[in-house]
């Protein structure tokens, strides 16, 4: 269930903005809860990173509102909306000490000394950063930089936090340690979090809900499992986890599965059956570590194609197969181990509850 104005800690209402005359955000709403963790998915040029600097107050929108805990904060500079950002490049004071770093914020309210104090050490340790108080940035590699950066946003105590693809620097071993350092210590203090990225797997590892971005709106928003096993378009199902698309027309509807056919053969998918009819044109969405792979024609749905030279993606080895209509289909498999020469005919098959159908106007509402 998606949430709604009584649960938000942060509504869009119809944001918009253009740059020379292209328009970047085509309306956005959306409700965030308070304590979420909230990914914006996308692509480069999406407008994800507008639409956070918007909430963030760095860019004023055309149109629309920005209400945070009611009250629309459009037209409020930066430091008098409670929000704290974090960016890519930490955006640290290269000639002030990690603890001058983290204090400058209370310092610059007037907080006490002891207080100060108190604040900052107990932050410090909640980064896992204590006995680096005298250390510049520096003298830190690119993980300790980047928790100095959450630990001096989030000692102001902001109710929402920003992040704009602030582990993008680090190396892929280094990034995965910080999402789960991050999602723990998001859980641990309950804050907001509203987190910029274009990686999948970030988003899927991290997030309480995903909204998807593309070409200006939202594609598709839900929790990761929502999106990865139930996406509602082609572009959905192809961003998040690079599912295959296939096409067909609607042969046979049995109440919870619909056939399809084309002309390398017949294809099964989860449907209620409602409204679907007999010859309608349909696409469905299926992934690769869904698919059999067999030489010979098993019972049922199948369609027919050759196996191409395969690749390896990590420990993930990928199997082209190009259909007798030049769609490339794409099998996954853990490990590298492969029973199927290049040039073989093969037969591909699922059950209906691996794939969905996508791209239909009643799924979308």
């Amino acid at each position: 269930m998606e949430p709604n104005e009584t649960d938000a800690i942060l509504q869009l209402r119809d944001v918009k903005k253009s740059f020379d005359g292209v328009e970047v955000l085509k309306g956005i709403s959306l409700c965030v809860r308070k304590g979420d963790f909230v990914t914006l998915l996308g692509s480069s040029g999406c407008g994800k990173t507008t639409l956070l600097r918007i909430i963030a107050g760095l860019t004023e929108p055309d149109g629309g509102q920005v209400l945070l805990e009611g009250h629309d904060v459009l037209g409020q500079p930066p430091e008098k909306r409670d929000v704290n950002t974090i960016f890519q490049n930490y955006a640290l004071f290269p000639h002030m000490t990690v603890y001058q770093n983290v204090a400058y914020a209370l310092k610059i309210r007037g907080v006490g000394k002891p207080e100060l104090d108190r604040r900052v050490r107990e932050m410090l340790s909640l980064v896992q950063m204590e006995g680096s108080e005298r250390k510049t940035p520096a003298q830190l590699s690119g993980g300790q930089r980047q928790r100095i950066a959450i630990a001096r946003a989030l000692i102001n105590e902001p109710k929402v936090l920003l992040l704009d693809e602030p582990l993008g620097a680090l190396d892929l071993q280094l990034r995965r340690q910080m999402q789960h350092e991050l999602k723990k210590l998001q859980k641990q203090l309950g804050t907001t979090f509203i987190y910029v990225t274009h990686d999948q797997e970030e988003a899927i590892n991290m997030s309480d809900r995903i909204v998807l971005l593309h070409d200006g709106g939202i594609e598709q928003q839900g929790t990761p499992n929502e999106i990865y096993d139930h996406p509602r378009t082609s572009y959905a199902a192809r961003f998040v986890g690079s599912a295959n698309v296939l096409h067909g027309t609607a042969e046979h509807i049995d109440g919870s599965s619909v056939t399809l056919r084309n002309d390398c053969g017949t294809m099964l998918s989860l449907t209620d059956g409602s409204q679907i009819r007999s010859g309608e044109s349909l696409s469905l969405a299926v992934r690769g570590e869904n698919i059999e792979i067999s030489r010979e024609k098993p019972a049922g749905a199948s369609i027919c194609g050759v196996v191409e030279a395969n690749s390896y993606a990590g420990g993930m080895l990928r199997i082209p197969v190009r259909l007798c209509d030049g769609t490339e289909v794409i099998i996954t498999r853990q490990g590298i181990h492969f029973d199927f020469s290049a040039g073989e005919t093969v037969h591909l098959s699922w059950p209906a509850e691996a794939a969905v159908l996508v791209d239909r106007e009643e799924v979308r509402s």
